[in-house]
């Protein structure tokens, strides 16, 4: 018997965000949403903030050539219908512009024009970005940050996660040593709330620049995972994050690898939040994000198939 099994194309990160103006329109984009950025049937979430980034940063480059402001300083980002994979068009209305920072919102619609997606994006340029400055204490001492060669080994990921979550194999996750999963940080068992782990692209050709920090951002697994090392209600609950927002401090400049502080406060009544801190190889802070996720039971139709989509419009 011949061999059916169709091999899926992967696609790189710089593909996946690439966007394109809308013929005859000066403040509309399209894009692909692919198979492999996506958890479940949908877009990532991170993967979508990363094209928001994209996004916003061609809209500027078009419409202020000679004053360019490309970079994504802060970030509100609210999932109100998950993307489907397939054609999606983003659209930037500028709120205002002024000489350091400008807003925009952008909203990102599926082919049927339903919003999907709205964020409020504040603009900017790291390189020239100027300022008065006061030290202050860092967030972790070189000390606190394991060393990736003496204190960390690779996270594997299980079948079922890859396959439910296929842009869960984009990233290569270092985790401690003494942690049988990768929810482990320096407080042990007493810290389940917090993981901290050590990330970089699979594809080696593809560097942590200030558009793939939407990714970083989102490249963790559910907080209440963290009480549940088998796993087990990955089968029963979905995840979905509300809404995310992302504050970026510094370039990354094309980094390797970053490290990830990720810090739950609370998981009650299905709600939860995320902090993530991202630092650099010299324990500079790069980016801090923050999400606010619901923990919901899974519901499947007759032909048990997982309806996520439909649920997340009624939480």
């Amino acid at each position: 018997m011949a061999n059916t099994k169709v091999n899926k194309k992967v696609t790189s990160f710089t593909d996946a965000t690439r966007v394109t103006p809308v013929a005859g329109t000066d403040d509309q984009f399209e894009a692909t949403i692919q198979w492999d950025w996506c958890g479940g049937l949908h877009a990532h979430g991170g993967l979508t903030l990363s094209l928001i980034f994209s996004t916003v940063r061609a809209f500027f480059l078009r419409k202020y050539p000679s004053t360019p402001q490309p970079d994504p300083i802060n970030s509100d980002i609210h999932f109100i219908q998950p993307a489907p994979q397939g054609r999606v068009v983003l659209t930037v209305t500028e709120l205002s512009h002024a000489k350091r920072y400008s807003t925009v919102e952008v909203k990102l619609r599926d082919p049927a024009g339903t919003i999907c997606t709205s964020a409020t994006v504040i603009q900017g340029n790291l390189a020239t970005e100027d300022g008065p400055s006061i030290a202050v204490p860092p967030v972790m001492t070189p000390a606190e940050i394991p060393d990736r060669e003496r204190d960390c080994d690779q996270w594997i990921r299980s079948p079922l996660l890859v396959k439910l979550m296929p842009v869960i194999s984009k990233m290569r996750v270092l985790k401690r040593k003494e942690a049988k999963t990768q929810f482990w940080s320096r407080k042990g068992e007493a810290g389940l709330n917090t993981k901290e782990t050590w990330v970089r692209w699979e594809d080696l050709d593809q560097k942590l620049d200030v558009i793939s920090l939407g990714v970083v951002c989102d490249n963790l697994l559910p907080a209440p995972l963290n009480y549940d090392p088998t796993m087990a209600n990955l089968s029963k609950y979905v995840f979905p994050t509300m809404c995310m927002s992302v504050e970026i401090k510094k370039d990354p400049k094309d980094a390797e690898w970053l490290f990830l502080e990720i810090v739950c406060h609370s998981i009650q009544n299905g709600r939860y939040d995320t902090d993530v801190r991202v630092l650099d190889e010299n324990g500079d802070l790069v980016a801090l994000g923050r999400h606010v996720s619901v923990m919901a039971e899974m519901k499947r139709t007759k032909a048990s198939k997982i309806t996520v989509g439909d649920e997340f419009a009624k939480l």
